[in-house]
């Protein structure tokens, strides 16, 4: 008997998860959705008791859940409940979050596409740029300081400025911190304010940007155009043609193999990698997303991401 397999996330990623769901059932397993948002309104029951005698019990939307049963996971978006921005309703979610990834640490490392004890570190920005370092891919010249004198005397006269965690809250709303370019140089550059906390790198010219999906030992490749306006960060156009368009292109065969090897080195089995070439063919790392988005790329280009998710959930299961 195929064992069960646990998708973690929320009713808003449903696009997402939803074809590996199809892929799963369609080759004989069973999945269980865990809908973090359901459960944080209190839509689908959920509960965990543990005693002397029985040891943990968990229930969800009327259903045993039992964690030795299961014979893969994926962690996917059970994070995303955004309420309000005030700071009750940040404290409670906080709360749910954390007694959540106590169920999720309850799982096996093994038994994960991505453990969620794991993705964290993974996602720090400073981490990546090391471990890249380590693996052999190229960086940008990064600074991160809370003085300006650093960022005059050790960066080119074009630089960005990234935010480590580029989500955050402006009233009710939760905004994008993108990335932003500025002129180093006097009176560019916003003096009166402290560049810590922030990224602060060499602007890369670019020919064309490339986003690697990888999943497992596979990798898929897409490589992505950008007229002027979009070249400073793509994903603020992504969904106009005329601004930003995306190919199917074969990225270098060393590089795809880096990109394997990188994830090992966290323990990953899935990650979103973004990189730039200039017009000699420089390839340059900027960042991998643990939990990088990837749908538009299977509804544009083909690539088949879904069902290769599918197939790694099973090789973990039959493992």
């Amino acid at each position: 008997m195929n064992k069960n397999i646990l998708i973690a996330s929320c009713t808003l990623d449903e696009a997402t998860y939803g074809p590996v769901v199809s892929q799963l059932n369609g080759r004989g397993y069973e999945v269980i959705v865990f809908e973090a948002d359901m459960v944080a309104e209190g839509t689908k029951p959920f509960s965990v008791k543990v005693n002397n005698d029985s040891g943990i019990t968990i229930l969800y939307d009327d259903t045993q859940l039992t964690l030795n049963s299961l014979g893969a996971a994926w962690y996917r978006r059970a994070e995303h409940f955004y309420g309000t921005s005030d700071t009750k309703h940040l404290a409670i979610d906080s709360e749910r979050t954390t007694l959540q990834s106590g169920v999720w640490n309850l799982i096996p490392d093994n038994t994960w596409l991505n453990a969620p004890r794991l993705m964290p570190a993974a996602g720090k920005k400073l981490a990546q740029l090391d471990t890249a370092v380590r693996i052999g891919f190229q960086i940008p010249r990064t600074i991160v300081t809370n003085q300006w004198q650093p960022i005059h005397d050790e960066l080119p006269e074009d630089i960005v400025y990234k935010a480590s965690n580029p989500l955050f809250y402006d009233d009710e709303k939760v905004l994008t911190m993108f990335t932003t370019p500025f002129q180093n140089a006097e009176g560019k550059l916003p003096l009166n304010k402290n560049p810590y906390p922030g990224i602060w790198q060499e602007q890369m010219k670019k020919a064309r940007e490339w986003r690697i999906t990888a999943v497992g030992e596979e990798t898929f490749d897409a490589a992505i155009y950008t007229n002027d306006e979009a070249k400073d960060d793509w994903r603020k156009h992504q969904l106009d043609p005329k601004m930003v368009e995306f190919s199917q292109e074969v990225f270098p065969c060393d590089l795809r193999e880096k990109c394997v090897k990188y994830l090992g080195e966290f323990g990953l089995r899935f990650g979103a990698f973004d990189f730039i070439e200039d017009k000699d063919g420089k390839i340059t790392f900027l960042e991998c997303n643990p939990n990088g988005q990837y749908m538009w790329l299977e509804e544009e280009l083909g690539l088949p991401i879904s069902q290769a998710i599918a197939s790694e959930l099973i090789n973990i299961a039959r493992q």
